[in-house]
């Protein structure tokens, strides 16, 4: 659907609820594609697509008439899926998703295992990145869930040198998983 955007960007700035429709009948199918290839998710692609358009409408006194429409709402949702990325791997939730696989075997779907196992060769190839004693402590604190303080009188150290360790081999795997986008969605 073609539109004159110079005009809906006029109207959408004075609150034009007829501009922001065609906005969206325009734009909505190519983004929800834009941010599914991304995420992988078709739930939260729309979530993401909602949510772009609502920022959009939000700033729509920001627009400028003479701009790209389709690259600003694009670069919102861009920011919206990277602000994701970030917030799956800092919260660490592929420990949750590993526990819950492990846990309810038989309620996994396909869906499920194939990013569970995807997950597992990422993590496999980005422990081989970390030093010796980084992919130790964290084996044992993540995989075998030994407390650090039992760590470092295994391996004696000091407790501030094993969480060191741990936050710097943390640290690895999140940034080397982030670069395959590797994310886990799924609920409890």
């Amino acid at each position: 659907m073609k539109i004159d955007e110079i005009q809906c960007i006029k109207e959408l700035r004075n609150g034009s609820y007829q501009a922001f429709t065609q906005i969206y009948e325009a734009y909505a199918d190519r983004l929800y594609s834009f941010v599914l290839k991304q995420l992988k998710n078709r739930s939260l692609a729309q979530d993401i697509v909602q949510d772009t358009f609502l920022r959009l409408w939000d700033n729509r006194s920001q627009l400028n008439s003479f701009g790209n429409l389709q690259a600003f709402i694009f670069t919102i949702a861009k920011h919206q899926v990277i602000d994701y990325f970030r917030k799956q791997v800092n919260e660490l939730q592929f420990e949750d998703f590993m526990e819950y696989c492990e846990n309810q075997e038989s309620d996994v779907s396909p869906e499920d295992l194939l990013l569970y196992d995807e997950f597992l060769q990422q993590l496999k190839k980005s422990k081989n990145i970390l030093s010796q004693r980084e992919r130790e402590i964290y084996e044992l604190s993540r995989e075998k869930h030994i407390p650090v303080k039992q760590i470092a009188e295994q391996l004696e150290l000091s407790e501030q040198t094993v969480k060191n360790y741990l936050t710097s081999a943390l640290k690895i795997l999140r940034s080397e998983i982030m670069k395959y986008n590797i994310l886990f969605i799924f609920f409890l």
